[in-house]
């Protein structure tokens, strides 16, 4: 078990984040500059934090009342670096060896014999890091991490460095490798689809605070606050129920978009700000009272919809629900 609450004060807020990770995958998400990656550091024991305690497996390796700080290389968690952090003029077999430099030599190969089965990445061991791709380079990351036998893993953002056209299959090979490792990971993301399909759980954290912890099911069904519904991509909206003014939510794939009215019981009017591909999708942010967003197959897409576009986003009182924060 890793269980840890900390408090930093930082330039722009102060961060305090009390969090329990078993041996499961828990994702940190949150926009850029929210404390993602300076609690990561601060697990790793990279920088120090204000206030808190750390503990690993029962033994405690930061506590700031009775001053203990074990230094990075006493914790044993791996830490993998959002840019990977590989020497580009070592092999990947040195990369990987580079972590149990001061081990036997027979105990080093064992370890090492190890983590590349598990990674399937016997073949790239010759090779440097700048000969092979970003998902080859992220697996060897791990495995340089992982050859020290890491009682905890963290990875930031192991995903930003990938281009979008590989980082689906890649986010998948991800899940994969950390279902196997029954270790505490933590992965922070600014990306909910990455949280979706790393995460047993998720944190979603802002302004250096957790917002709401639960799975992924449970933070779109049930978001704590309309931040963590905007973050997830899950749709608010003040309507009239019943003869009842409420705050409703749902799915940007059960909304429709157009560019006139059209007559439907809930229709929304907004400009189009943005559109992404997500997956076989493609999703429509529209501003107007709300932040709204609709998801549209790439076929319905041929109707190309610009930034700027006004549009009327449209949905059924079937596909509406009760917005039920977990304290109602």
């Amino acid at each position: 078990m890793f269980v840890f609450d900390l408090q930093a004060t930082l330039p722009d807020f102060a961060l305090r984040v009390a969090l329990d990770v078993g041996r499961e995958t828990l994702v940190l998400i949150g926009p850029s500059g929210c404390g993602k990656s300076t609690l990561l550091s601060m697990l790793a024991g990279i920088r120090k934090p204000g206030e808190g305690r750390i503990v690993l497996d029962d033994e405690i390796l930061f506590d700031a009342s009775a001053r203990i700080d074990l230094p990075p290389e006493r914790r044993r968690i791996g830490y993998v670096l959002q840019q990977y952090a590989l020497f580009p003029h070592l092999t990947v077999r040195d990369n990987i060896a580079f972590g149990v430099r001061g081990i036997a030599a027979a105990e080093r190969e064992r370890r090492m014999r190890d983590v590349v089965a598990l990674l399937r990445i016997e073949a790239l061991l010759d090779g440097r890091p700048t000969e092979i791709s970003g998902g080859e380079r992220q697996r060897v990351a791990i495995a340089r991490a992982l050859v020290t036998q890491p009682r905890a893993l963290v990875l930031d953002e192991p995903l930003a460095a990938l281009d979008v056209e590989h980082r689906s299959r890649i986010r998948l090979e991800l899940r994969s490798i950390l279902a196997r490792l029954n270790t505490p990971t933590i992965v922070v993301s600014h990306d909910y689809e990455d949280a979706r399909v790393l995460g047993d759980r998720i944190a979603v954290m802002n302004l250096g605070g957790i917002v709401q912890v639960a799975t992924s099911a449970e933070l779109i069904r049930h978001p704590a606050s309309e931040f963590v519904a905007r973050f997830c991509g899950t749709n608010l909206v003040e309507v009239t129920i019943a003869g009842t003014r409420t705050l409703a939510a749902f799915d940007p794939w059960r909304a429709t978009l157009s560019r006139t009215p059209a007559g439907a019981a809930y229709e929304f009017a907004g400009r189009v700000v943005d559109v992404a591909r997500l997956g076989a999708a493609l999703r429509v942010h529209v501003e107007g009272e709300r932040s709204l967003f609709v998801d549209l197959h790439v076929e319905e897409g041929a109707v190309a919809y610009d930034a700027g576009d006004a549009v009327y986003v449209s949905v059924t009182a079937a596909d509406l629900r009760p917005y039920l924060p977990p304290s109602a």
